[in-house]
């Protein structure tokens, strides 16, 4: 006779050869290796929750709910209209049979960007998917088409800059996505013919321009044939052609440390790569600097920050050249004193909100973080090497000990005393040569 135990071990048993037998009946192209857009991970939430929600449209299935954002769907409706007759004007084919060929195209990959999410996400059928993807794709195109051509002819959305701006950080939203080749395969049925030259890459890098995290020049990156979305096209923009990692330094050096130690800080501009940093050690007091490129803080920029990393963090593949760029300024900045430091140095400009808010945003946005690598290793090292010298050791342990002396007098009298103590050993080699 079968016991108590038996029996109900060959119900767990049952239960996990169901689960398996499920699994296996999923087509590979529904595997988490495809899905592309995805929840933020709670320990990144828990920190701003506010930085991936979308403020004013939700693209794409998952924020298609949220309170506050049905008013846009009136909008996107009419930008999609405009687009559908503006494509008919250009052509022989009337405004029917272009909503036809775009709902066709669309409803033919319904699948495969269904499969871009979460299966938790996506519980739509495929006409309800093909109709979200068309007015979301139409509306983004016409957007992208007016703001470059017709930035001039005022609507509702075109006249507000505060609505411009909100929708710009919205569409970057790792959670506010649509699949990169839906967005190509309608405008290729709708803006393409209009203007055969236009690109979409175009486009969207001169729509994004001013959203950008940095001063310098950033440029499309060609590297890459294929994009994800929207978020992934603007952060390829900041991809690396080649860089060498390594571990994550355990060691802090404060901008206010390392200028009474003698390291100056520069501006760095590199089109290639433009999150370059470099550190260039000097014999010459005051003259040894380390590169950053200049960080602009704007409204936008910490929820632009944030979903970047985000993005590098649930997808194993992506390098975190974003996230090591964070980390760096969270190493930088501990006090508002290195906020002022970064600021005189010109290598950090934020015109809106107080030192404490950029403190404050340093000191969070890798809580959460997951760090594969760091992007400057090779840098901080040699950084490392040079704060373990005798003299500047000697001074980063004074501005420790001294904390109620300002940085900047601090660092007079430390480039005073780097200069005489160069000084002698100068004169001490030349009477002995």
């Amino acid at each position: 006779m079968e016991s108590e135990d038996d029996y109900r071990g060959r119900e767990v048993e049952e239960s996990i050869r169901i689960l398996i037998e499920d699994d296996s009946s999923r087509s590979n192209d529904v595997r988490q290796s495809n899905v592309k857009i995805c929840r933020v991970p709670d320990a990144l939430r828990q920190v701003d929750q506010s930085a991936y929600n979308p403020r004013i449209t939700s693209i794409g299935p998952l924020h298609r709910r949220s309170y506050g954002l049905e008013a846009m769907e009136e909008h996107k409706v009419t930008y999609m209209s405009r687009l559908f007759h503006r494509t008919a004007g250009s052509t022989k084919k009337n405004v029917d049979q272009i909503t036809r060929e775009c709902v066709q195209a669309i409803l033919g990959v319904a699948k495969r960007a269904r499969n871009c999410y979460s299966p938790s996400l996506t519980n739509w059928n495929d006409f309800k998917l093909t109709k979200m993807m068309v007015t979301d794709g139409c509306f983004i195109l016409e957007l992208l088409y007016k703001f470059k051509y017709e930035w001039m002819v005022s609507d509702s959305i075109m006249e507000s800059f505060l609505v411009m701006q909100d929708i710009k950080r919205d569409l970057l939203l790792l959670e506010n996505q649509i699949p990169f080749f839906i967005l190509e395969i309608l405008f290729g049925l709708t803006v393409k013919q209009i203007f055969i030259s236009e690109s979409l890459t175009d486009l969207i890098f001169n729509f994004f321009k001013d959203m950008h995290i940095l001063s310098s020049e950033v440029k499309i990156s060609h590297e890459l044939t294929e994009h994800y979305h929207i978020l992934e096209f603007f952060h390829s923009c900041y991809r690396p052609t080649a860089t060498k990692s390594g571990p994550v330094p355990t060691r802090t050096y404060s901008a206010t440390k390392l200028a009474v130690a003698g390291v100056r800080f520069k501006k760095q501009s590199n089109p290639d790569f433009p999150l370059t940093v470099k550190f260039k050690q000097s014999p010459l007091p005051t003259q040894t600097s380390l590169a950053i490129p200049v960080l602009h803080i704007k409204n936008s920029t910490p929820s632009i920050l944030k979903n970047m990393i985000a993005y590098e963090q649930l997808f194993p593949l992506s390098r975190q050249y974003v996230t090591s760029f964070a980390f760096l300024m969270d190493r930088l900045i501990d006090t508002d004193d290195d906020v002022l430091l970064l600021v005189k140095s010109n290598v950090l400009r934020h015109p809106l909100g107080a030192r404490e808010d950029v403190t404050y945003l340093f000191n969070t946005i890798c809580v959460g973080v997951v760090h594969r690598d760091f992007s400057y290793y090779e840098e901080w090292k040699q950084l490392e090497e040079y704060c373990k010298r005798f003299w500047p050791r000697i001074f980063i342990s004074m501005r420790g000990l001294y904390k109620s002396t300002t940085w900047k007098t601090m660092t007079v009298i430390a480039g005073v005393m780097i200069f005489i103590l160069t000084l002698i050993q100068t004169i001490y080699t030349v009477k002995n040569a």
